[in-house]
């Protein structure tokens, strides 16, 4: 499919949101270095810090179902625009970042955020279904955030060594500004009907068990307590990785991750379906995870950063493919956004418990043994790929349409 206008919406829109990615790893090193924050007590921050993205659905409502003289999506991007930055500036403003202040602010900049994300998925879902062509949007999407990663993986890194934060924050606030920019792209459309059948359809689906399957497979396919917070203090603790090299890491992710949603978007419907490639992603994803116990150096993180970038996108995009195709006209923004908070709701459940499990077990204490740290994150490990083996229990009834047959999967137009 041609690169049209609504993908330069989806484009501009995910850049912005991605090229918000250079303050965390700034904001990583502010917690650990800064606050004096322990892996769980971090991870508690960043739990609160994106609690908005769990209760996404109700943003998704609201921009479904709530109007501004007649439009239901492009007010709501300047909303999200605004929000989010006037926090960045905020925390910009301030000569020192105390926990409470920081935290609120990222948390008022995350619903500016999440805002302008359900309003672009929600065009995303009305459009693609018309056009059979959610596969290839959500590529250009998704393709875009990883894109975004080459630039804030080594420039957050070669930011934390060398700007204060405050620089930091003032530099990310000019990227909200982008999300306004990429309604010039996209012509809303009017609203055709009310609430009521709106909450019909999204009723509907709570009763369906392919939409519980799907949100269960979801679930336990991103739940990995070893990808994030923990992650961070194993690798500036057992591995002795600097910040440039862990901002390395990133943008090599983020390469393989451009190359995987380039894959899928070409592919997607022609040589293989969303269903087809979501069971491959169970079949091949719990052996594959375990390939995380040889994270043991720079070579082995860099290798495993590239494999697991690449086959994470593909595989993911799968399950979006899936979630897109399953949500139902009036309700789209709703019902795709209950899907994508159980991605995050996943990553918040893992990271958290992931940070708490490495100070129970002593990894991240001052002078633990090297050979604690590793046996503290190889546990983790383990867990996440336990978490990908049950999902063999579900894949059938998330796989299948409320039929019973095998998911259909419309070629791209």
């Amino acid at each position: 499919m041609p690169f049209d206008r609504l993908s330069v919406f989806f484009a501009v829109n995910y850049f912005a949101q991605g090229m918000l990615g250079i303050i965390f790893e700034p904001l990583s090193y502010l917690l650990k270095d800064g606050l004096g924050l322990s892996a769980g007590e971090s991870a508690v921050f960043v739990a609160w810090m994106t609690f908005p993205f769990v209760v996404k659905p109700l943003f998704g409502a609201l921009t479904d179902m709530v109007a501004w003289k007649g439009r239901r999506r492009l007010p709501h991007i300047a909303a999200a625009s605004a929000i989010a930055t006037a926090s960045l500036l905020a925390l910009a403003c301030r000569p020192g970042h105390r926990y409470g202040w920081l935290l609120g602010l990222l948390v008022a900049m995350n619903v500016g955020v999440i805002l302008s994300d359900v309003v672009c998925d929600g065009v995303m879902v009305e459009r693609g279904k018309a056009g059979g062509t959610t596969g290839f949007y959500q590529a250009v999407q998704i393709g875009t955030l990883y894109a975004t990663l080459v630039l804030t993986g080594v420039g957050g890194g070669w930011l934390t060594v060398h700007v204060p934060m405050r620089w930091i924050f003032a530099l990310a606030a000019a990227f909200p500004a982008m999300i306004l920019l990429s309604s010039l792209f996209v012509t809303d459309l009017p609203v055709a009907r009310p609430a009521g059948p709106a909450l019909e359809a999204l009723g509907s689906l709570l009763k369906e068990k392919r939409f519980w399957a799907l949100s269960l497979l979801i679930l336990l396919w991103n739940f990995n307590p070893f990808l994030g917070t923990a992650q961070f203090y194993y690798q500036t603790g057992f591995l002795k990785l600097g910040p440039k090299f862990i901002g390395l890491l990133s943008t090599l992710g983020g390469v393989a991750g451009v190359v995987g949603a380039a894959a899928y978007g070409k592919t997607a419907g022609r040589l293989w379906s969303a269903p087809a490639v979501a069971r491959a992603a169970v079949w091949l994803g719990a052996p594959l995870s375990l390939l995380y116990l040889l994270y043991l150096g720079p070579v082995s993180a860099a290798v495993l950063t590239v494999l697991f970038g690449l086959t994470g996108v593909f595989f993911r995009l799968s399950l979006m493919d899936l979630a897109a195709r399953s949500s139902p006209a009036g309700a789209e923004a709703t019902v795709f956004a209950a899907y994508m908070a159980v991605f995050n709701i996943a990553a918040y459940v893992s990271n958290t418990a992931g940070g708490k499990l490495y100070d129970l077990l002593g990894a991240a204490s001052p002078g633990a043994a090297p050979a604690v740290e590793y046996k503290a994150a190889a546990a983790l490990m383990l867990i996440g790929s336990l978490g990908t083996a049950l999902c063999w229990w579900v894949l059938p009834s998330a796989t299948r349409d409320p039929g019973g047959r095998p998911a259909p999967c419309p070629p791209a137009a």
